[in-house]
């Protein structure tokens, strides 16, 4: 936090340190291209592995509060991801808070959307992470064209932090959450959008999380809502895992549950 601003965080340095602990990283082995790019100023990172199917990509939204993330943040787990499933992974470094709004992370989100579909691609799967879930969610319910499938890991659902479990020590933190949420909807928690507690209009979904999350009682509401709502949904819980389990050896625990669902790999 900023000397003097109790509760407001420093952002500037949230995102210097999430870039070095990235980039520090080594990175992820990939038989494949990884091509940075831009559409309509957004810029992305395509990943291509050297077998894919033809016609399907998947959109990656990464986590990060809304507040911090890039393209380098989570690269290990879109490799991993295009490896695994067999597809083209495209990865958009969004709009962030307070800067920008959720509404301009999601336009983002579908402007690689708009990329894929004008490249010929007829079978889109929208990734996200964290907070990158929230934006997957609401891009799904925008494009044109629906997309095949939603793969959520440990997903920020409810923004009102109503349902956050502080009895689970896994994070993420409730008072960076917090701010954070506020910032990126500009509501007071109370009007923030939750998104768990429907499924109308979701493509087929595939929700994973740990068990030690903060955020587990969301997924379950939003597996829950998936089947009152007739949407196919598998639930996957980790035993053991917290948030970020996508930068571990977990990740290939749920790209498995992934392939199989999806039909992929």
């Amino acid at each position: 936090m900023a000397p003097g601003t109790e509760g407001v965080p420093d952002v500037g340095a949230l995102r210097r340190g999430a870039y070095e602990r990235a980039v520090a990283r080594p990175r992820q082995p990939f038989a494949g291209t990884v091509t940075d790019l831009a559409h309509d100023g957004v810029a992305m990172r395509r990943y291509t592995p050297d077998r894919h199917q033809p016609g399907a990509a998947a959109v990656f939204l990464h986590g990060g509060y809304g507040l911090f993330g890039d393209l380098e943040l989570q690269d290990g787990w879109c490799r991993r991801t295009a490896d695994a499933l067999g597809v083209v992974v495209l990865a958009v470094d969004y709009r962030l808070a307070p800067e920008a709004t959720l509404d301009d992370a999601v336009a983002d989100a579908v402007a690689a959307l708009d990329l894929l579909a004008g490249a010929g691609v007829d079978r889109v799967y929208l990734a996200g992470d964290s907070a990158g879930g929230a934006v997957a969610v609401l891009a799904a319910s925008r494009p044109a064209h629906r997309p095949a499938g939603l793969l959520l890991t440990n997903p920020n659902l409810d923004l009102s932090l109503e349902s956050y479990d502080d009895a689970l020590p896994g994070g993420p933190g409730r008072q960076l959450s917090t701010y954070a949420m506020r910032a990126w909807t500009g509501v007071d928690p109370a009007d923030a959008p939750r998104l768990h507690r429907s499924a109308r209009g979701l493509p087929p979904t595939l929700v994973a999380v740990g068990e030690r999350d903060s955020l587990l009682p969301e997924a379950r509401a939003l597996a829950d809502a998936c089947r009152r709502d007739g949407v196919p949904c598998r639930l996957v819980e980790l035993p053991g895992a917290e948030h970020g389990f996508v930068g571990t050896e977990r990740a290939g625990e749920v790209l498995a549950e992934a392939a199989t669902f999806f039909g992929l790999g």
